[in-house]
């Protein structure tokens, strides 16, 4: 019994009902909308609206994909990588 109870906690994202985590990054909220339209379902999203915001999210928000535009005012994407 054990040993299926550690097989079953070490499944990986997106197996037993857990979701993957994306963090979506975009200065444009057309584009994070479709975004979330798009994903909301089936991931679990978190969203930011400028580098810097997206540095602070990622520390309580560990995503398994970063979906990140470049071309943004303050930090841009290259910064934030």
């Amino acid at each position: 019994m054990t040993s299926s109870l550690i097989a079953q906690t070490n499944q990986t994202p997106g197996t037993m009902g857990n979701k993957y985590k994306i963090l979506a990054v975009d200065d444009d909220l057309a584009n994070l909308n479709i975004i979330a339209e798009i994903l909301a379902d089936d991931y679990t999203l978190e969203v930011a609206e400028s580098g810097e915001e997206a540095l602070a999210v990622v520390k309580k928000f560990v995503p398994d994909l970063v979906l990140l535009d470049i071309m943004m005012p303050g930090i841009d994407g290259y910064e934030v990588c």
